[in-house]
């Protein structure tokens, strides 16, 4: 019974090496997780908040260049909150932290 099972166990495992199987969707996201304003540095190094008028042009400077639009949906002292439309439909939430320059997809 050992000789039926033993080879039986390797060909199984062998199957799961050799067979590709995605852990999560193979699509790239609108907005890369803690991604930057270019306006500010990398490290949320903005000298000062961002105006309103400010933020918002960097939100749509950022994302026309990918092809995308933006709704700006909510204003505040520290945040806006916007979402990210492309030809289809809408495709990301975002949150943009006007005093470190930091987009974050809440999608």
């Amino acid at each position: 019974m050992r000789y039926v099972i033993f080879p039986i166990g390797i060909i199984s495992l062998l199957a799961l090496i050799v067979f590709e199987v995605p852990a999560w969707p193979q699509e790239k996201s609108v907005t890369p997780y803690g991604d930057f304003c270019p306006q500010c540095g990398k490290y949320g190094t903005c000298q000062t908040i961002m105006t309103g008028y400010d933020s918002e042009k960097a939100l749509k400077d950022y994302y026309r260049k990918k092809g995308l639009a933006v709704e700006i949906e909510k204003t505040g002292k520290q945040f806006i909150r916007a979402r990210i439309y492309d030809n289809k439909g809408m495709v990301d939430t975002i949150i943009f932290d006007r005093g470190t320059g930091r987009v974050r997809s809440i999608y």
